[in-house]
């Protein structure tokens, strides 16, 4: 049989591209094993925006709060979830009880997600009560500005998991960790092939620590200085060898979320004066 030298060269990048995809799951299968956290504990007055979204008495995700009436979380928390089958818990640092809880009017994730991606996984809660600031021992987070460009650490707060030399259990109490923010080339690595977007995606996480965010925590805040956030978990399969985790870039959202805050406020003053 007789091949032509355009046969051939299909032939290599038929091969060339089943190998680099073959070697990018074979890194985020490695992602997925091995569970284990470090992290230190927090208290409520160190990350006193943080909220835990509970259902059922159980935690689903973590979030923040933007305002005194609005969360920010992931997507991939709420999409599928009707809003009065939530709660969330804020002013404590324990997701199971202590604190203050209110319900949920209406959740808003991006137009954009698609179930599995990172790049829109970004949703909005609008609480039926308002927060408050003094009495509930809450605070707000900042975003970053538009298009700002990303630190080169963040702090990272959430439950997760924790694990000893036998059992690996979910964290009683808030945790915070600090990790590195890898470079673009590096996140590539652990995203798939058909992830688009990938301006709107960073990665973290820190080799020479056993300490990340683990797959129990999406919509955790990623922090910089004074409380900015730059990004929510998506996907946390970081408590492995490799230790990485995926977030959404919340400044390439910042437009989408101001517009959605200040809806929130004019629904607030028209209900107000009716």
């Amino acid at each position: 049989m007789k091949f032509s030298l355009n046969s051939y060269f299909i032939l290599i990048c038929f091969s060339v591209s089943a190998l680099n995809a073959a070697t990018r799951k074979q890194v985020r299968d490695r992602n997925r094993e091995n569970l284990t956290i470090g992290g230190q504990k927090v208290p409520i007055d160190g990350a006193p925006w943080v909220v835990s979204i509970v259902r059922n008495h159980q935690l689903i995700c973590a979030g923040s709060l933007l305002t005194n009436d609005v969360v920010l979380t992931a997507a991939s928390c709420i999409k599928a979830v009707e809003p009065a089958e939530l709660l969330v818990r804020g002013g404590t640092t324990a997701f199971k009880n202590s604190g203050k809880l209110r319900r949920i009017k209406e959740t808003i994730h991006h137009p954009k997600y698609v179930e599995g991606s990172h790049a829109y996984n970004v949703a909005l809660l609008h609480l039926l009560r308002p927060f408050n600031h003094t009495d509930d021992h809450v605070g707000q987070v900042k975003l970053p500005d538009v298009d700002s460009t990303l630190p080169s650490a963040i702090n990272i707060f959430g439950w997760g998991l924790s694990s000893n030399k036998t059992n690996v259990i979910m964290t009683k109490n808030l945790r915070f960790t600090k990790t590195k923010i890898y470079s673009d080339k590096k996140c590539a690595q652990y995203l798939t092939e058909e992830e688009e977007d990938t301006d709107y995606i960073f990665c973290s996480g820190d080799r020479t620590k056993i300490s990340d965010i683990c797959t129990d925590d999406p919509g955790s805040a990623a922090i910089f200085n004074d409380n900015v956030q730059f990004g929510v978990v998506s996907d946390g399969g970081a408590c492995s060898e490799t230790r990485t985790t995926i977030l959404t870039n919340l400044a390439k959202h910042t437009r989408w979320i101001k517009n959605l805050l200040n809806e929130f406020e004019r629904e607030n003053k028209n209900n107000k004066t009716h």
